[in-house]
């Protein structure tokens, strides 16, 4: 079975090997992009090329990049937990082309790498492309590339609309078709079989997962949304490494592959508990993801507070800490899954084990500072929620969440969270 340090390393050396520059992650933690509270992709670095405001000394790039999910449009913070595959923090693999090569030899490494290197069964993958619309037409070159050039299955091969497979920086700017690689992982994969039908692109399905995502930056959207080709075109492609993990490790979720379960089997010792299902194992899951995005933005630079990223964090902190009381811990806990985290990731990151000590005692004092009014809180809401005074739906009226907040100090987005919850 391939590790994922091995996962990571045939990515970016593939890419090497044909010319691309190798570039560090960014720190998740961006100083110099005041739209973004996070890096949330792989191309949030390279943003000035493609907007035509910078330039490299290199018109290939591969790297991995750390990114959190965590806020604003791109927000899974609240999924995580619940599933097995929501992510707050993540890896992006990714290969670019700054007006160099474009549609054909993207794909066609893209299928040299799956079913070469990784060996993917080929009639288990499925290619997208864009069907048109919106005053674009199909993307016909794509589709002609994967059909003639591939021995991909050619049944396998989908047109989908503007929603899936048509990507824009923003209202304006760069933009262009994708087209993006997916595995059908078998019958029983997927345990919302019987509430839709498995297929490519329907929204939950475990089945079908979408590996890979290949942009052709190839227009300019204008103010008044007319566009124009762009003077130079470019590729900006993404992979999960959890998604990819969980396919060649062969496991049943993201969180069993072996960039959690030391985590998680850590996380069991510090607790003293063994069972993962139900409710536990949504701790578990949050606690381990959680973790991940707060040691690796507090080692960019990043601290819980009360306002922008920092809100974020504390937000993601106090919600680990209570799934900590689902398990049973009623004192500072989440410090001590650092280092296994630094074990674990530390290699592809040295910045954790240089920051290893300083993201721990962050989190002890947060958690420290917290406890007592989690503890008072959460007894208090306990009180609240099987009183009279409850809604006939059920719900908790808002002049106690407001008493929660302004006597007891307890947040009310917690509050919000655990009646979604309950």
């Amino acid at each position: 079975m391939k590790t994922s340090q091995q996962i990571r390393e045939d990515f970016i050396s593939f890419f090497t090997e044909r010319g691309h520059s190798f570039v560090r992650s960014a720190p998740v933690v961006p100083h110099d992009d005041p739209t973004l509270l996070f890096t949330n992709s792989g191309m949030a670095q390279f943003k000035d090329i493609f907007l035509g405001t910078g330039s490299r000394d290199y018109n290939r790039a591969v790297n991995s990049q750390k990114c959190i999910r965590a806020s604003g449009k791109h927000n899974d913070l609240e999924d995580v937990g619940h599933d097995n595959y929501h992510h707050t923090f993540f890896e992006m693999l990714g290969n670019w082309s700054f007006g160099d090569y474009f549609k054909q030899q993207a794909i066609l490494w893209a299928w040299e790498l799956s079913t070469e290197v990784w060996t993917l069964p080929k009639d288990k993958l499925w290619a997208t492309v864009f069907e048109g619309g919106d005053g674009v037409g199909p993307d016909e070159e794509a589709e002609k590339i994967w059909r003639s050039e591939t021995d991909i299955q050619k049944n396998q091969v989908l047109r989908y609309d503007k929603s899936d497979n048509f990507w824009e920086m923003g209202e304006v700017g760069p933009c262009g078709p994708c087209s993006e690689l997916h595995i059908d992982l078998g019958e029983g994969t997927c345990p919302l079989s019987q509430e839709h039908e498995c297929a490519v692109n329907v929204e939950g399905c475990w089945r079908f997962v979408e590996l890979w995502n290949l942009v052709f930056m190839q227009y300019q959207r204008f103010p008044d949304k007319h566009l124009e080709p762009l003077p130079a075109q470019h590729v900006d492609t993404g992979m999960g490494l959890e998604r990819i993990c969980r396919v060649l490790q062969q496991v049943d979720s993201n969180y069993s592959t072996d960039l959690f379960v030391p985590i998680l089997g850590r996380i069991s010792e510090v607790t003293g508990t063994t069972d993962k299902s139900g409710e536990i194992g949504v701790a578990y899951r949050v606690i381990a993801d959680h973790l991940r995005s707060l040691s690796f933005a507090i080692a960019d630079g990043a601290i819980p507070s009360n306002e922008g990223r920092g809100y974020v964090l504390r937000r993601m902190l106090r919600r680990a800490t209570r799934f900590g009381r689902v398990l049973g811990m009623e004192k500072p806990f989440m410090h001590q899954l650092v280092g296994t985290l630094s074990e674990v990731m530390g290699d592809a990151f040295p910045e954790l084990s240089a920051q290893q000590k300083h993201i721990e005692k962050v989190i002890e004092s947060e958690e420290s500072s917290f406890g007592q009014t989690l503890d008072r809180g959460l007894e208090i809401f306990e009180q609240m929620a099987s009183s009279s005074r409850t809604s006939e739906n059920g719900g908790l009226s808002g002049e106690d969440a407001f008493k929660l907040y302004d006597t007891y100090g307890f947040p009310v987005d917690l509050t919000r969270l655990m009646c979604d919850e309950r």
